[in-house]
C-alpha cells in the first residue's frame, strides 16, 4: 500500500488537506468520493513523507514557500507548553489559542489565529493545525490527533512539549560537535589562500633577484600562489559553487542515501550521528506510541524525523515486517542496525505492555552517550586543531623560508 497526500475542497467550499493509504490514484478519488470530497491534488509520496519523483525545481520551490513563512521551533515549543498548561487548567481550547496568539510575533500569530478560525467552524484542531506544515509538523499534528481520540489532550501536548525541549538540546549539542572543526576548517582554508594571494608574491619576488633553482617545495608553493592570484575570483566562484552543488546534489536520491550510509561510518562523528537517530528513533516512537498513535504510523513518522535515508530503508522494512505480522522486536532485529538494547527493550516491552517506557529509557542512555561523547571531544579537539593550524602554517612558511636556509649554507 502507498501513501498519497492530497489538497481537497469540501461541501462547504473548504480546503482541507490529509494523507491516505491507497493501492493507486484511483482508490484514493473513491476515498476521498466517499468522503464527499472533490480532489484538487493528489502526491505519491515515499516512506519517509516526501513527495515521490519530484523534480529539483519542484524541491526548491517547495522549501522555498516552507522557508518563508518558517516559525522558529523554539516558538512552537514554548506555545505547546503554554497551552497545555492552559488546557489543563481548565481553559476552552478556542480561548487559550486566543489569548497566547496576541504574545507572538506577527507570522506565528497569523498562523495560531487561522487555526482558530478553523476550529470555530468545525474543524478538528489536528486538521487545522495540518495545514500549517511550517509551524506544526506531521509529528506534532499526529500526536495532538490521538489526544483528541483519547480525551487526553494536555497530557500530550505536555509530553509533545518535553519531547521537544529534549529534542533541542540534543540537537545543539549535536550542532556544536559538528559546526566546530568545520567552522575552523573554514577558517584555515581562507588563511591560507590569504598567505598565498599577499604573502608568497613578496617572497617570490625577492627570490627573482637572486637567481639560482629553487627547492621543490618552495617551487610548488608559488605555483598554487600564481594560480590563486590569475584566478583569485574563480577560486572563491569554486569554493561557493562547490556549496551549491552539495546541495544539489542531496536532492538527488542516489547521492543522498549514499552519502547518509558514509558519514555514519565517519571516524568519532558517525558514531555521534548514529546515536542521535537512535535517540530520536526510540523518543519519537516512544511519543506516539504513548499518545495512542497506531505502530505502523509511528514507524512512518520517525522514519521522517529520524533525517536519514539509510535508516529510513531500514524503518521501511521493518514497516513491511509488521505489515506482514511480524513482532517490532524480531523486525528492529532484522534491520542489523538496532543495537541489541534496543531490540531488548522492544522485546521486554511487548511482554509487559510497556515498550513506550522502555523506549524513552532507550532514548535516555543514548542521549547520554552523546553528552558524554561530546564533552570528551571538546576537551581534546582545540589542541588537536592547533597542532593541525600550526602544521600546515608552519609548513608553508617553512617552503617558503628554504631558499635563505640554503643561502646561509653556502655562506658558510
Amino acid at each position: 500500500m502507498a501513501q498519497f497526500a492530497y489538497k481537497a475542497r469540501t461541501d462547504e467550499d473548504r480546503v482541507i488537506t490529509g494523507r491516505i493509504e491507497a493501492r493507486g490514484v484511483s482508490e484514493v478519488f473513491d476515498q476521498l468520493a466517499s468522503k464527499n470530497l472533490s480532489p484538487i491534488l493528489v502526491e505519491e509520496l515515499n516512506f519517509d513523507g516526501s513527495v515521490k519523483g519530484e523534480s529539483f525545481l519542484s524541491k526548491f520551490s517547495r522549501s522555498m514557500k516552507a522557508s518563508t513563512g518558517k516559525v522558529h521551533y523554539k516558538q512552537v515549543v514554548f506555545f505547546t507548553r503554554q497551552l497545555a498548561t492552559m488546557i489543563s487548567g481548565g481553559v476552552n481550547l478556542t480561548r487559550a489559542l486566543d489569548q497566547l496568539a496576541r504574545n507572538e510575533s506577527a507570522n506565528f500569530r497569523s498562523i495560531i489565529t487561522r487555526v482558530n478560525d478553523d476550529i470555530s467552524i468545525g474543524m478538528t484542531f489536528s486538521d487545522a493545525l495540518a495545514k500549517h506544515p511550517q509551524a506544526f509538523n506531521t509529528m506534532f499534528v499526529s500526536v495532538v490527533r490521538s489526544g483528541e481520540a483519547t480525551g487526553a489532550l494536555d497530557t500530550v501536548l505536555d509530553e509533545l512539549a518535553d519531547y521537544m525541549e529534549s529534542h533541542e538540546v540534543l540537537k545543539g549539542k549535536v550542532r556544536s560537535a559538528m559546526m566546530y572543526p568545520g567552522f575552523i576548517s573554514v577558517f584555515i582554508t581562507l588563511i591560507i589562500i590569504a598567505i598565498m594571494w599577499k604573502l608568497v608574491p613578496v617572497f617570490q619576488d625577492m627570490y627573482a633577484g637572486m637567481g639560482g633553482k629553487l627547492p621543490l617545495p618552495t617551487q610548488i608553493l608559488i605555483s598554487i600562489s600564481a594560480v590563486i592570484q590569475k584566478y583569485i575570483v574563480l577560486v572563491f566562484g569554486a569554493l561557493i559553487g562547490s556549496v551549491f552543488l552539495f546541495k544539489y546534489l542531496l536532492t538527488v536520491e542516489k547521492f543522498r542515501r549514499g552519502f547518509d550510509e558514509y558519514i555514519l561510518k565517519m571516524p568519532v562523528f558517525g558514531d555521534i550521528l548514529t546515536k542521535n537517530i537512535l535517540s530520536v528513533f526510540c523518543r519519537t516512537m516512544a511519543l506516539l506510541m504513548g499518545a495512542g498513535t497506531p505502530m505502523l504510523e509511528a514507524i512512518r513518522i520517525s522514519s521522517a524525523v529520524t533525517g536519514n535515508m539509510f535508516y529510513g530503508d531500514k524503518l521501511e522494512t521493518v514497516y513491511d515486517q509488521l505489515h506482514q505480522g511480524e513482532m517490532f522486536s524480531a523486525s528492529l532485529e532484522k534491520a542489523e542496525v538496532f543495537p541489541p538494547l534496543i531490540v531488548q527493550m522492544v522485546a521486554t516491552g511487548e511482554e509487559s505492555g510497556k515498550t513506550d517506557n522502555l523506549l524513552r529509557k532507550a532514548a535516555q542512555f543514548y542521549e547520554r552517550e552523546i553528552k558524554n561523547t561530546v564533552d570528551a571531544i571538546s576537551s581534546i579537539i582545540e589542541p588537536v586543531l592547533i597542532i593541525v593550524i600550526g602544521s600546515l602554517v608552519g609548513s608553508i612558511l617553512i617552503a617558503l623560508y628554504m631558499p635563505i636556509f640554503q643561502m646561509g649554507k653556502l655562506l658558510k
